[in-house]
Order: C-alpha cells, then structure tokens, then sequence
C-alpha cells in the first residue's frame, strides 16, 4: 500500500513560505522565519492481541485495504491519545469488548512516502459480548489458533498471534520513570 506524500509550501505555524535546507543530513522543508522544520509524514497505528478461553478476538474488514479479511481489531492512535489507551478503544469501538494492555509484543514499522508504524499489544480482557460496529468490520468473533488458520487471516495477524502465544509478556509500561512530557510512557523489558 503506497500512502501519499504531502508536499508543503506554507509554514503551519506561521505561515511563510516554505525553503529547503540540508538539516541532519537530508534535504528537508524549513521555515527561514521561525523554527519549523517538516520531519516527514507519519503515522501510528495500534491493534490489539485479546485472547478468552482459549480464543482470540478477531475482526473482518469491511473496506479495503483487505476487506474480508479477518485481522486483530486496531486503527489510528489520535494526536493527544497513549498508544496503550487507542488499542483499548478501537476494540471497544470495533467489538465492544473492554480491554485493557499487557505489554507491546510486535511493531511493524512501514518507511516511505509516510512513514507508518503500527504497534500491537497483548490485551487483558475486561469483559463484552462481541458485537460488529458494522462500519469498520462486518464479522467479530473469538477463534482457536487452528480455526484461525482455516479463515482469511491477515500474515500480520496470524504472525502476532502465534508470536503472543509464545511471549505471554513482552514489553511491559514502565511506572515511576521521571519523562518528558506529561503523557508519556515507557515500555522495556
């Protein structure tokens, strides 16, 4: 999947018109009038691994990309939202399942025209009947890993899952770490 590039003319903080400038090593958009300087397109994506009795909460796409596919429910982390907190909302939104995260066991990590990243957690479950949103997914359920194996599962997904298995745990939020910024948080082994 090949996401778009935007290219930018304008300063977004104060409106100049944009220049280029050699800045660590790269030909990057600067603004000669204040401080801005364009690091690049990102985004950050989340899922979320959450396993009940032996049987884990998958989702089918609805849309493309992979529509029918079945996949870890997950999306986009919002700008002022933990990473950890936006896995537990997009399966509450998509299955409403409650859950809560474990630890990070998997990132995918997507460079190109937008840099892409998607981070996947192991979830504890909090309880919920499954139920389809029916705008982002059109089948929700809990499945062994053989049935997985037997559906339209996603390589990413069936990856995770066999991989969450083995780790139970992997890296794990971090309390009374003294960070920058009030949000943030630190996951290490």
């Amino acid at each position: 999947m090949t996401l778009l590039k935007i290219e930018y003319n304008f300063c977004p903080q104060c409106g100049h018109t944009l220049s280029k400038a050699l800045i660590s090593g790269c030909l990057r958009e600067q603004c000669p009038a204040c401080s801005f300087v364009h690091w690049g397109e990102f985004s950050l994506g989340v899922g979320g691994v959450l396993w009940r009795d032996g049987k884990v909460l998958l989702v089918q796409r609805a849309h493309n990309p992979g529509q029918g596919a079945w996949t870890i429910p997950g999306g986009y982390v919002d700008q002022d939202e933990k990473a950890a907190e936006a896995a537990a909302r997009e399966i509450r939104e998509e299955t409403g399942v409650n859950s809560e995260a474990v630890s990070l066991i998997a990132v995918r990590d997507r460079p190109g025209n937008k840099h892409d990243a998607y981070l996947v957690f192991l979830m504890r479950d909090l309880g919920g009947e499954p139920r389809s949103d029916e705008e982002e997914v059109s089948g929700v359920g809990f499945f062994t890993l053989e049935e997985c194996r037997e559906l339209n599962v996603a390589t990413l997904t069936l990856s995770v899952l066999q991989a969450s298995l083995k780790a139970k745990e992997g890296l794990c939020k971090v309390e009374g770490i003294k960070l920058i910024g009030n949000q943030s948080e630190l996951y290490q082994v």
